[in-house]
């Protein structure tokens, strides 16, 4: 186990997660870039931001199933969270259902996958596998706005995991999104759903990077 009591890591520190992944990895049975380079010193947002994008995010993702636009409008409007809003969720609920086009209707699809990552940062979930899709209990997890639920499910919530978890996870995920993308480029078969790799890592690169809302994360691999 690497002993980190404070935020900022020595290099030292940071190439032996790099280290520990990149085995687990290779152990796996997927390529490794031993060249890929360590992240930055984790810095991670407030609680109250996270809970806020894992609920418009469950909001969000009703409207991919069927859910008038404005119905899930009123419900993010009716528990103050229009705040956590990115630009294009925004314009989404501006919509009417039958405007919305593929792209959209998809991206929200796929919110399943990093809503899922959320979960595990907020400790809502215990283990975040990348070979494992979002698990059936989700429904049980978070509001179910077909019963006009409030928000209190993840409005309790008053727990994170470390920032030296979260570190670890999202370099993980920062790996195996290189061998995703690397496998596809020159027509190679993933063993793993590089959609759901890549939602996961968003969502973990989310929670570092405050200098960003949820459209403009840095996905480069």
């Amino acid at each position: 186990m690497i002993a980190i009591l404070k935020t900022s890591m020595t290099v030292e520190q940071k190439q032996e997660i790099k280290s520990q992944n990149d085995k687990i990895i290779a152990e796996k049975g997927y390529r490794v870039n031993s060249w890929l380079p360590i992240l930055e010193d984790p810095a991670p947002r407030s609680i109250e931001e996270i809970k806020g994008r894992v609920s418009v995010m469950t909001a969000l993702i009703n409207i991919a199933f069927k859910a008038p636009t404005h119905i899930i409008k009123n419900w993010i409007e009716k528990n103050d969270l229009t705040r956590h809003l990115s630009k294009s969720e925004s314009e989404i609920l501006s919509k009417d259902n039958r405007k919305l086009n593929e792209l959209e209707i998809e991206s929200l699809l796929w919110y399943l996958e990093s809503l899922w990552g959320l979960l595990w940062v907020l400790k809502m979930i215990d283990n975040l596998e990348a070979e494992i899709h979002v698990g059936d209990n989700l429904v049980t997890l978070v509001p179910n706005l077909q019963l006009n639920e409030n928000n209190d499910k993840i409005a309790q919530q008053q727990h994170l995991q470390t920032e030296l978890d979260i570190y670890i996870m999202l370099d993980y995920y920062y790996r195996l999104h290189w061998y995703c993308v690397n496998e596809r480029l020159p027509g190679r078969q993933a063993k793993l759903n590089e959609g759901l790799i890549y939602e996961r890592r968003k969502a973990l690169e989310w929670v570092f990077d405050k200098q960003s809302d949820w459209d403009n994360i840095g996905m480069s691999t």
